[in-house]
């Protein structure tokens, strides 16, 4: 008895093994099938944010972001019929007049129309889509003019560029996922993050909506090119993983301004150069000779002038490393940015 009892809990610590063997496995297969990201390039998508890219160089440029078609694009523009020219003005004044004056990131109805235009990527006429009815005609009549002359150039730079991306999510994006998910003590947004890829986007090249997740990037600036490109689309991603950045940075500020004589020190945009910072970082450290985006293309000049850089490098790079909490990195990070700012 002694025996066959022994042989029973042999086979079944046997049983157990092989179980927990085979669930690993099914849970490795199962994190290996999981995608980060799911790319389109939607035909109504790009044409709202072409239309919308043209009703920008309508009017004045403002500041010094560079707004210009591609030659390509331009040159095209040329192209056009005597008919075809009129009906593509008359889409574009109503993005002129009514679309290109408000802002892709920060109003409502541009958020829930891009929704929509990403969903009804598969539409032929846009009839059973929830957009405002002057916007949808302006699309539908442009339509016809975008797909002979833009659209086959566009989508093809889309896949080009997807497609460069491809194998570089597949060499890092595990690691730069993991590290951000404890960085930022936040998950993943969704599994997987839906991602547009548009021949133009907003000023700044790209923008993220939040609730779902879901960028937009430019495929044609040239600032998202090569390894960049990877840079960008993790940087637009953790927009949706700042909360915990947010609510230590406001406890933060809450806190000193409480012991504080004279002015109350605001830190701004701060928490956005800190996720700059942190998406360039972690590339850098995986890809040799990388030059991360905030410092290849003169953010830390134009939108956080020194000693914004350094003492976010001094003050989060330790937790970066996991030396110090969250909110003692951006306590000690506010605290030192209102020292600075009361020293000049």
């Amino acid at each position: 008895m002694r025996f066959a009892g022994a042989k029973v809990l042999l086979c079944a610590f046997c049983f157990a093994i092989l179980c927990s063997r085979s669930c690993c496995s099914a849970a490795a297969q199962q994190n290996e099938k999981v995608d980060l990201f799911d790319f389109h390039s939607g035909f109504w998508n790009n044409l709202h944010h072409f239309l919308y890219r043209q009703a920008l160089l309508s009017e004045p440029q403002k500041g010094s972001h560079n707004l210009s078609l591609t030659k390509a694009d331009s040159d095209e523009l040329q192209q056009l019929s005597a008919g075809e020219r009129d009906t593509w003005n008359e889409a574009l004044s109503y993005y002129s007049n009514f679309v290109g004056k408000r802002d892709l990131l920060f109003d409502d109805e541009l958020i829930q129309t891009k929704g929509q235009l990403e969903d009804a990527e598969t539409s032929s006429d846009l009839e059973s889509v929830k957009i405002p009815t002057e916007l949808k005609t302006a699309l539908v009549k442009a339509a016809p003019i975008y797909r002979r002359h833009w659209w086959a150039r566009h989508d093809t730079e889309n896949q080009q560029w997807i497609n460069h991306l491809v194998p570089l999510i597949k060499r890092y994006g595990a690691t730069l996922s993991a590290q951000m998910k404890r960085i930022y003590d936040e998950p993943w947004p969704q599994y997987p993050v839906r991602v547009d890829a548009v021949a133009y986007a907003n000023w700044a090249g790209a923008y993220t909506t939040i609730e779902p997740t879901r960028p937009t990037i430019s495929t044609t600036d040239p600032a998202n090119q090569g390894v960049a490109a990877l840079e960008i689309l993790f940087h637009e991603t953790s927009h949706s993983m700042m909360d915990k950045v947010m609510e230590a940075m406001n406890l933060a500020e809450t806190n000193l301004n409480a012991h504080k004589s004279g002015a109350a020190f605001h830190s701004g945009s701060i928490w956005h150069a800190v996720l700059f910072y942190t998406a360039g970082a972690l590339l850098a450290e995986q890809v040799p000779n990388y030059t991360p985006y905030a410092d290849k293309n003169g953010l830390w000049v134009r939108a956080w002038p020194a000693p914004d850089r350094s003492v976010i490098e001094q003050d989060w790079k330790p937790h970066i490393a996991g030396s110090v909490t969250l909110q003692q990195a951006l306590t000690k990070l506010v605290n030192d940015l209102a020292s600075t700012a009361q020293s000049h």
